[in-house]
């Protein structure tokens, strides 16, 4: 259901946010004081001192950074972008989960499902928490420059938030400020176009605001890049369907020239360098815009850890070699679409995996290579455990950062929306070459006339991007959202379902061909949960369900 309340004391830090790191346990440590305060006051002093209320706590830095913290905290849920959102409520043509043919993680959805009811929530929770962080923020005792940086991250999240949800959902109930009171009166679904029109009116709010990122130095908290990179997402969505309008292309490709033209971004020279750093806090700011962090084992006092890399990795039953279940799986359809030399193959499609010498998870394990002819048994593989520095290692819980938004991308959302508008320019031809060029290994600014695009007219330079897309961003959460707003999810996930059949191992086909199969004209958007149901009268069921 949508969130009445929202949690400081147990919000946890977002790992960028150094300063952050220990704030729960010292707002633990200030409340024992005041409880202890209290205890002796008790008979002198009717007025409460045992407590923190919104009026009492959005006072000073520290209050606002440790209530941004928590507005962020929701990104990190195993139902969002800890494993959900990446993973099994995100089913496209990049991958399937082996041997589940049953349960949330076979793809068998329904209003009833707990994974799904938790994963509205904790958007609701996030957007409830940026509401109370912005009805308060104007009453903090801190510059005003301190109070519009934090406001501007604040509409930002709340604006991601309701992304997620109308990309997911389609029309939501909007709620735009903090709850005050449990009898306040539901709220039916507002209009799709309305809930994006309060989705660009907070990021464009937000975008100057924020600082850029040079200022923060790392990418965990949202910067003015990170802004219009976002906007550009958000205007080729609108553009493309349900709402498909098409005078949004203008807009997608207007933000996604601001990025570029600010010349705070570049592309990695190595594409498996941006992974690798990934997994070893080391921040990218050229080639990553956003990353959701992650940091530790929850082992320790902070307990920041992720899946990442444990529920989709390169497989491997050993702890200290970096575990990873046998869950999520390449299809032979991605691995098909890289060209002859692109180096993205290898790493994004691990040609791999730890063969166990003994039993247990202490056992021993060899690196084994899979023949030519072993595709669909391999595993994803851009988020390889391997490199991990922190140590002890656990089996559930990585410090790999997630990457919400990489500079590749924006050069792709701009060459699309470019080709939308009239055709294809040469500044897109280029912005799709510089993409192609690193993934080959070569110099990203010098042309090379045996991988650049050239001459191609709107139609096929629209496929060429499309399956760029597909080679450079699969594993990272944008496959099925491309699907859809392309309007080919259904057809494209009922393809898969005749490919399974005909090229796929029987060992494994079983549970492919069930979970493609369970992809039909209802799923193009979720249920909405019976959670929401059943306290909100004015919520009615999306169709087919």
């Amino acid at each position: 259901m949508i969130a009445n309340t929202a949690s400081i004391i147990n919000s946890k830090p977002v790992n960028g946010f150094r300063q952050c790191l220990r704030a729960a346990g010292m707002l633990l440590a200030v409340l024992f004081a005041l409880l202890l305060l209290g205890s002796c006051n008790k008979f002198l002093d009717t007025k409460p001192v045992d407590t923190i209320t919104p009026e009492t706590y959005y006072k000073s830095k520290t209050d606002l950074d440790r209530a941004l913290a928590a507005v962020y905290d929701r990104l990190g849920d195993r139902r969002t972008y800890g494993s959900a959102l990446y993973g099994f409520l995100s089913f496209s043509d990049e991958f399937f989960i082996k041997n589940q043919v049953t349960g949330y993680m076979a793809n068998i959805l329904d209003a009833s499902m707990l994974e799904l009811n938790r994963c509205w929530e904790a958007l609701y929770v996030g957007i409830e928490r940026a509401n109370m962080l912005l009805d308060h923020v104007d009453g903090a005792e801190v510059e005003d420059s301190i109070k519009n940086e934090v406001k501007g991250q604040a509409l930002f999240l709340r604006g991601f938030y309701y992304f997620v949800l109308a990309d997911n959902w389609g029309a939501v109930p909007l709620k735009l400020s903090s709850t005050k009171s449990p009898l306040e009166p539901n709220l039916p679904r507002a209009p799709l176009a309305q809930v994006y029109a309060q989705i660009v009116k907070d990021m464009k709010e937000a975008e100057g605001l924020v600082k850029e990122i040079g200022y923060y130095g790392f990418n965990g908290r949202i910067s003015k890049t990170a802004v219009q990179g976002m906007l550009a997402r958000v205007y080729l969505t609108m553009a493309g369907y349900p709402l498909q309008d098409i005078a949004k292309y203008e807009d997608a490709r207007s933000y996604a020239q601001k990025v570029i033209g600010s010349g705070k971004h570049s592309l990695n020279a190595d594409f498996k360098q941006i992974f690798i750093n990934l997994a070893q806090d080391k921040y990218d700011i050229k080639e990553n815009l956003w990353e959701i962090e992650y940091y530790g084992n929850n082992r320790e006092v902070v307990r920041e850890g992720g899946y990442v890399g444990s529920w989709m990795g390169v497989y491997c039953p050993n702890i200290d070699s970096g575990f990873a279940y046998d869950y999520v799986h390449a299809t032979a359809k991605l691995y098909n679409s890289y060209e002859a030399n692109d180096l993205r193959r290898d790493w994004t499609i691990a040609p791999y995996r730890f063969v166990p010498t003994g039993s247990g998870t202490a056992a021993p394990v060899t690196r084994t290579n899979w023949s030519n002819t072993q595709i669909y048994e391999r595993s994803a593989g851009k988020y390889r455990r391997e490199y991990e520095l922190f140590r002890p290692r656990d089996q559930d819980f990585t410090p790999i950062n997630f990457p919400m938004l990489r500079y590749s991308d924006v050069l792709l959302m701009f060459a699309e929306a470019d080709n939308e508008i009239a055709g294809p320019s040469q500044e897109a031809f280029e912005a799709v070459n510089k993409v192609r060029r690193r993934g080959f290994g070569k110099p990203t600014d010098i042309a090379d006339n045996t991988i650049d695009l050239t001459g191609l007219g709107q139609v096929d330079f629209r496929e060429a991007i499309r399956k760029e897309r597909f080679c450079e961003l699969s594993y990272e959460g944008l496959r099925k959202h491309d699907l859809l707003r392309w309007g080919i999810y259904v057809s494209t996930m009922q393809q898969m379902v005749t490919e399974y059949q005909t090229n796929m191992p029987s060992t494994l086909s079983d549970a492919a061909i069930k979970q493609a199969s369970r992809i039909t004209s209802r799923s193009v958007l979720f249920p909405i949960p019976n959670t929401e149901i059943a306290v909100n009268p004015y919520v009615a069921q999306n169709p087919g369900w």
